[in-house]
């Protein structure tokens, strides 16, 4: 954002010592500007945002990925658990 000094200039010194209007105008400059970088800093780039979208992108294939592996453990192990008592219950049928 582009400030224009010189207007500024003129206004101030419509009613202050032109030192003190040049003064003004430069710390009005200043803190305009620093704002404006301080807001640059802060802001979100492209690059920025696509490397987020990749990592986001990384961890959901890693979570997919454990939760198909804990699926399976639970699986097989409900596979184990269900001959088991089926297993049980023909031995006491049998019996």
């Amino acid at each position: 954002m582009s400030v224009d000094t010189l207007k500024i200039y003129e206004i101030l010194s419509a009613s202050l010592p032109k030192t003190q209007a040049k003064a003004v105008a430069k710390a009005i400059n200043e803190a305009i500007e620093a704002d404006t970088e301080r807001k640059k800093a802060l802001l979100a780039t492209k690059e920025d945002l696509a490397n987020l979208r990749a990592v986001l992108k990384e961890d959901i294939a890693n979570v997919k990925a454990e939760m198909i592996k804990w699926m399976f453990i639970f699986w097989i192990s409900q596979i184990g658990v269900i001959t088991g008592i089926m297993f049980a219950m023909l031995k006491l049928y049998f019996k």
